[in-house]
């Protein structure tokens, strides 16, 4: 059997219909009947409502070992896609409790059955930062350098897994940058009538990209690797443009200064307790960061792997 945990999200989904695709013997984990009656709209808008029904949907939520311990019976690999994406600074308690908590459990019971590899998709937010040189998988975790809270989880969560590959567990770790495909969280975002973008460069992939390259690395001996997964890196103006002058929108440039303003107003009610705390500095510096990254080692290791190109892919959409 095969496990994917996470099968409901946006990635998880496209995942597991692409596994469908070659066998049956899959098994599902979802935490939401919503999530999971959305997911068998999406495989019926694929005409593939039978491969739905084939597969073994099993409820769970992974913050509960003993629920996490009922998915592995029979299980020889795992895809752990299951994880909580927030930038929020007031959801640091559950983005630990999620993405870290989670994989402990996922760890520990892929330790337990002796599962033959995992495969773990995290994110280039758990990657370290770069100056002027490109990113890669050997650029090295800064801990003095402020980090926003889902990327402290992301690289909790990571530790996890090599944790996993310490005990005799082969292991594979994915770190796509911003994941683009039909619902994209981002997409959904830029839809609206006015966007705002800032002078920040950031790293982009398409789902199909991610769930071949996952794929792709499960079935080669490869193990206790890590691949950034970019096919282009892309200045947040230039794909907010994209959209507006697509759907007819406007886009508005957002001076770093305002976030900051934005900031200090936040942090003031946050501690009157009037309002959730939403941004940090990390955060903020991110938005207006260019960093570019180098996702070509998986060109390397899969021959057959070639990068979709941003804009063409969107012209589907």
């Amino acid at each position: 059997m095969i496990l994917v945990t996470g099968a409901t999200g946006f990635v998880g989904r496209n995942l597991i219909m692409s596994l469908s695709k070659k066998r049956d013997n899959l098994i599902g984990q979802f935490r939401r009947e919503k999530k999971l009656e959305e997911t068998r709209l999406f495989f019926i808008s694929k005409n593939k409502e039978e491969v739905f029904d084939r597969i073994i949907w099993r409820k769970a939520d992974i913050t509960n070992f003993s629920e996490v311990e009922s998915l592995f019976d029979d299980v020889i690999q795992v895809y752990h896609c299951a994880a909580y994406v927030s930038m929020a600074f007031y959801k640091t308690s559950y983005l630990n409790l999620v993405n870290i908590t989670g994989t402990t459990y996922i760890v520990d019971n892929s330790i337990k059955k002796k599962i033959k590899k995992l495969c773990f998709i995290s994110s280039i937010a758990a990657i370290g930062e770069g100056t002027k040189e490109e990113i890669t998988e050997d650029t090295q975790w800064n801990p003095e350098v402020d980090k926003t809270p889902y990327s402290y989880s992301k690289y909790g969560s990571e530790m996890e897994v090599w944790r996993a590959s310490q005990e005799g567990v082969p292991v594979v770790i994915l770190n796509p940058g911003i994941i683009i495909g039909n619902d994209s969280q981002i997409q959904k975002i830029i839809k609206n009538k006015f966007n705002f973008y800032t002078s920040g460069v950031s790293g982009f992939v398409t789902v199909e990209d991610v769930v071949k390259a996952a794929i792709g690395l499960m079935q080669e001996k490869i193990k206790n690797e890590r691949f950034i997964l970019v096919s282009e890196n892309i200045s947040f103006k230039d794909f907010v443009n994209y959209f507006s002058k697509k759907n007819k929108n406007y886009s508005i440039r957002i001076p770093k200064s305002i976030l900051y303003l934005t900031w200090f107003i936040e942090s003031f009610l946050s501690h009157l307790r009037i309002k959730n705390k939403f941004l940090t500095k990390a955060l903020i510096n991110n938005l207006y960061s260019k960093n570019y990254y180098n996702g070509n080692k998986i060109c390397g290791y899969l021959k057959t792997f070639n990068y979709s190109k941003i804009y063409p892919y969107l012209e589907r959409y």
